[in-house]
């Protein structure tokens, strides 16, 4: 429950803080902070005063006709950032047939210089600028400010300045027409606004809200789920957002002019390749362009532009917008972002198994279930069972399930696993039997009553014992009885060398082991007694029981591999949470047991968990069927009603994720093989238009 509370704590803190960020980023798009100065800028708020001042000097410049005729005075806002920045101020002369007119630059962005600042200007100046709905206005020069000309908006025509050049970066002197400024048209508009990356970043982001909400608790699914949809709808939006809300079309210059090579601005934006300059300006323009500009050069020819110098037609062939109309150009990356995202979350989905397993069973359920009641293993062949169906089961069966083995590939000594019931018509063995083990637990018992016999044992004589036992002695008193049963035993030559080494030293006899269990079968040993100090019998009987031990354990072994191994055919039903599908029944705990007391250990439970009532409820969560026939079914505890929705979203939520995949894929690759294909038409007419050898052909 913390752990949950502290990621939604974190997912909140985390929208709350890139709502602020796009908040305030939105509030810097303003032309002013994208100015460059060579100290660091300061910003303040417009006052009321410098406002209405600031809004006579425009309307005054309006009522001169200053502008492009046709348009209105330019505006400002109450409370405009006024931004302070240090810079070199650049012009450029653009001769119309009627009037001269001067165009100012800070590095690459165009400001409007008043008339009345122009004398103020040097190499390097401090400004005040604010922005306005067209051009960013300077109003404040190298200690002067706009203000100070205020009597000069009341008189009918003003003193022109004389323009000190020393003071201006001038650039060059061609003569250049505005021929008119146009609307960018639908195409261009298209192609030079960029748009998607936000709605595929937050759209992304409802992907992560939307696993978070998977992994959390079931009281607080409902809400994620609803948050991440709401989230998902407002990523959608903001990615068609420019088709529901367009930007307004900006303004296309229209010039007819002689472009050059020069560069005025080239260094100072590494991100364009121009080295094409007109009117002192740089022109902006695709990288596939360059190999035809040249036909075009040094030569007056019609360009059409943005006020940034961006080229969207060039001479009579070159036209951005002939370009979009014809090979539109699809972009692609916001497909990767949210291909990556679904991706991710789709393998940390389908890894995470609190979460398959759900979703295995919303789909499965999406499709059709059905509840299936069964008696005998053979209805399960005639009634079709899926996955999400809920089966009744009831008979008689085994404990089991697939054994463990360690490192050497041997199966360990368990309990039996009630978590697994293996179901088949077939009569199981209900006891394990063991002839080798009965020759043990002789042999144990054997050495056993005669090293410490009791005192009404047949055959034992009270006194003598009492009197051995004083001196520190233990006697043996029918030796034959042990080599006969130790034989018994071990038949093989190979089998219990110390042992029959040891039994051979206690008799005395330098004969080897059949010759001494040759006299023992015929009598010739009956009635020996064997005196042993106490050491020699505590060793004796240590590995009497090491050696009996150990054939016990073989057996074990052996019996566990049979009832891991049960008969071909029937059904294994499996709790795939390992839940005990039948009451729990008292084991004892086998870690401290013998060997023999495994043995018998392992007779009880053989016999009451081989023939085991069961009547199990579950949902089908897997099938499958062994090499043997056996079939497999794995079980999981019944649902309520609650959980069933829940599932279902689960379901629902993998499968948008696969959608969003496979359409985001599509996407890219169609897009790329798209945009080579456009790249290569385009080139291709342009070769014929200018009648040249296509450059981009491989030499």
């Amino acid at each position: 429950m913390l752990n949950t509370i502290i990621i939604l704590a974190l997912i909140v803190a985390s929208l709350i803080i890139m709502v602020l960020f796009l908040f305030f980023r939105r509030g810097r798009r303003s032309s002013v902070y994208q100015i460059p100065s060579l100290a660091a800028p300061s910003f303040k708020k417009m006052i009321e005063s410098d406002y209405q001042i600031l809004s006579q000097y425009l309307n005054h410049n309006a009522s001169k006709n200053i502008h492009v005729p046709s348009q209105p005075a330019w505006q400002i806002k109450r409370n405009s950032i006024v931004a302070t920045i240090c810079n070199a101020v650049t012009r450029f002369n653009l001769r119309q047939e009627q009037g001269n007119s001067w165009r100012y630059f800070i590095d690459t962005v165009e400001v409007q210089l008043p008339e009345q600042l122009e004398p103020f200007l040097q190499r390097q100046n401090v400004m005040e600028i604010i922005d306005t709905d067209h051009l960013p206005l300077i109003v404040a020069l190298n200690s002067h400010s706009l203000k100070e000309f205020s009597h000069e908006w009341s008189a009918s025509s003003s003193v022109e300045s004389v323009l000190p050049e020393a003071a201006i970066q001038e650039g060059e002197q061609n003569t250049i027409q505005l021929l008119k400024v146009r609307k960018e048209s639908k195409e261009e508009h298209r192609l030079h606004n960029s748009s998607g990356w936000l709605g595929a970043i937050v759209v992304s982001l409802s992907f992560f809200l939307g696993y978070l909400t998977m992994i959390s608790i079931p009281v607080l699914q409902g809400w994620g789920l609803t948050f991440a949809i709401i989230v998902f709808c407002i990523g959608v939006f903001l990615l068609f957002r420019l088709r529901i809300l367009p930007k307004p079309y900006q303004d296309v210059q229209c010039i007819y002019g002689q472009p050059k090579r020069w560069e005025l601005y080239g260094e100072l934006d590494k991100k364009y390749s121009s080295t094409v300059s007109i009117g002192g300006v740089d022109l902006h323009y695709p990288s596939y362009w360059t190999p035809y500009l040249k036909y075009e050069l040094n030569q007056a020819t019609n360009i059409d532009l943005y006020s940034s110098g961006e080229v969207v037609k060039y001479g009579r062939c070159l036209s951005i917008h002939e370009e979009e109309r014809y090979y539109p150009y699809k972009r692609f990356k916001k497909n990767i972002l949210m291909f990556s995202s679904a991706l991710l979350f789709l393998v940390l989905t389908m890894t995470y198994q609190p979460i398959s397993l759900p979703i295995k069973l919303g789909i499965a359920w999406l499709e059709g279930t059905h509840k299936v009641v069964v008696t005998d293993p053979m209805e399960l062949s005639i009634k079709k069972i899926k996955v999400g169906d809920t089966l009744l089961a009831k008979g008689v069966g085994m404990c089991y399930r697939p054994p463990n083995l360690n490192d050497e590939n041997q199966a360990l000594f368990v309990p039996f696993d009630c978590s697994g019931m293996y179901w088949n018509n077939i009569n199981l063995v209900t006891e394990p039997q063991s002839e080798t083990v009965n020759h043990a637990i002789d042999l144990l018992n054997s050495v056993k009553n005669q090293l410490h016999p009791d005192k009404d044992a047949p055959g034992i004589n009270p006194r003598l014992q009492r009197e051995i036992m004083k001196s520190g002695m233990n006697i043996i008193f029918d030796f034959s009885e042990i080599i006969l049963k130790t034989n018994a035993l071990c038949g093989g030559s190979e089998s219990c060398v110390k042992l029959k080494n040891a039994l051979s030293n206690l008799g005395g006899s330098a004969d080897d082991w059949s010759t001494l269990v040759k006299k023992a079968s015929s009598g010739k040993l009956s009635g020996a007694h064997v005196l042993l100090r106490a050491g020699s019998a505590e060793a004796l009987e240590k590995l009497v029981e090491d050696t009996t031990y150990d054939f016990i354990r073989k057996e074990i072994e052996k019996e566990i591999r049979k009832l891991n191994s049960p008969p071909p055919g029937g059904v294994l039903l499996i709790s795939d949470e390992n839940h005990p599908l039948v009451d729990l029944i008292p084991i004892n705990s086998f870690n401290e047991m013998t060997q023999l007391q495994r043995w018998y250990e392992l007779q009880r439970l053989a016999s009451i968990l081989n023939n085991t009532p069961f009547d199990v409820q579950g949902v089908v969560t897997n099938l499958s069927v062994d090499a043997n026939g056996t079939l497999y079914i794995s079980l999981h505890e019944a649902l309520n009603e609650d959980a069933l929705p829940l599932f279902v979203c689960r379901a629902m939520f993998i499968l948008f994720l696969a959608i969003c995949v496979v359409i985001n894929g599509s996407l890219i690759i169609i897009r790329v093989l798209n945009n080579k294909r456009r790249l290569r038409k385009i080139t291709e007419y342009y070769d014929k238009c200018y009648e040249v050898d296509n450059p981009s052909a491989p030499r």
